[in-house]
């Protein structure tokens, strides 16, 4: 089988819960034998054009150093001009996956199934909210989310097949774009289960992370946007915390919102108990997991699905997440109470207030990891992948 992956991002070139998912199915497809290719921007044009990396053939074309816009023609034009080397007339039969809305101009007039993990317009206007803008850009922004939302929906029109990650996803994308008739099947992501794992010795690995036996650790590892909730889970661990002078919470990862965030902790008198870790190396996410007490996911909207949620259960520690977006389906089915309504602004200071003093139990690290690797097995997209390539290959209708 030949695949060709068009994608925004790919692992570990550039960090995020998407390109990691992209990165996943390439290699392992690739890893069944397959021939797989991945067409991807080159980051800050640092690395080789070409390279073959875990028996995928990364592409790597230049990164625009312009303006967004003109950025997304030069890249669009690029992109396809190497699709037109590896799609030539009559070329071997080939799934070409696409993962982003952002490459619907270098896609179009090819068959193609869309990987759709979230809604590029809706999470462009969150996004903004972290931003200082002028009166200008407060004007324009609106008008830029509508143009990329309608990118999107030509690529998800255009698409005969469309993936999605989490029933959430499945059931919202109609109401936001109810033009698309193409089938949509779910096709969750999954943990790398040799890397993320229990840690053999956790008293030692909480003390590589410099911390006592008596703190409790919150973590979230989350990009710092506004969509993410983070500045809400501040406010909430400052209530819950007050009277737990051994409560920490850690946000590792970075985004937008990265000043504002600092400069709430320094404002609620937090600096002592409440870190910016900044990017973690990969390397170091299993071991930070394991080091945590409790794993936290307060999305505000628009979750897909949380690749760190699965992560996060795989090295055996607990999760406590919203109920927006994919977060009850990945969570509820180990233990309801770990899921807390959004809507409600003290409910969390409650739940971290309850795991705190011990009124809310957790399930045993052990089940956690087992319900990680019992669900979210990656080879459900690999096949699911493999599946699409036949369907497309004896050009039979999808399902």
């Amino acid at each position: 089988m030949r695949f060709v992956f068009l994608t925004l991002g790919y692992h570990p070139d550039l960090d995020g819960g998407g390109y990691r998912y992209a990165t996943e199915v390439a290699e392992r497809l690739a890893g069944r034998g397959h021939e797989v290719h991945a067409v991807f921007p080159n980051p800050r044009n640092s690395l080789p054009a070409k390279e073959v990396r875990r028996g995928v053939e990364l592409h790597r074309v230049p990164d625009g150093t312009g303006s967004f816009f003109a950025n997304w023609r030069s890249e669009n034009a690029a992109a396809r001009s190497v699709l037109e080397q590896l799609l030539p007339p009559g070329h071997a039969p080939t799934l070409l996956a696409t993962h982003q809305a952002y490459f619907e101009a270098a896609a179009r007039g090819r068959s193609t199934v869309f990987m759709f993990q979230g809604a590029w317009g809706l999470e462009y206007a969150f996004s903004q909210q972290a931003k200082p803008r002028g009166l200008v850009r407060r004007l324009l922004d609106p008008w830029i989310s509508r143009q990329l939302h309608r990118t999107e929906g030509r690529a998800l029109a255009a698409a005969p097949r469309i993936f999605v990650a989490s029933q959430y996803t499945q059931r919202r994308l109609p109401i936001w774009h109810p033009r698309v008739k193409s089938p949509v099947q779910v096709v969750s992501g999954g943990a790398n289960f040799t890397q993320f794992t229990p840690p053999a010795d956790r008293p030692a690995t909480r003390s590589r992370w410099k911390l006592n036996p008596s703190e409790f650790l919150f973590l979230t590892v989350r990009r710092l946007d506004p969509r993410m909730g983070l500045a809400s889970l501040i406010e909430a661990f400052a209530q819950a915390s007050a009277r737990h002078p051994n409560a920490r919470l850690w946000l590792a990862g970075r985004g937008p919102q990265q000043a504002e965030l600092q400069s709430l902790i320094e404002s609620r008198r937090l600096s002592d108990r409440v870190r910016l870790l900044g990017f973690v190396p990969e390397s170091d996410l299993a071991s930070l997991y394991g080091a945590a007490d409790v794993t936290l996911m307060p999305s505000l909207d628009l979750e897909g699905f949380g690749l760190a949620t699965v992560e996060s259960l795989a090295c055996g520690t607990p999760v406590l997440a919203s109920d927006a977006g994919a977060n009850p389906e990945l969570v509820g089915p180990l233990d309801v109470s770990l899921v807390y309504p959004t809507n409600d602004p003290s409910s969390l200071a409650k739940r971290l207030a309850n795991l705190l003093d011990g009124s809310l139990p957790l399930p045993p690290r052990e089940r956690c990891a087992a319900y990680a690797r019992n669900s979210f097995p990656w080879d459900r997209p690999v096949l699911a992948f493999e599946e699409a390539f036949d369907q497309h290959a004896l050009g039979r209708p999808t399902r």
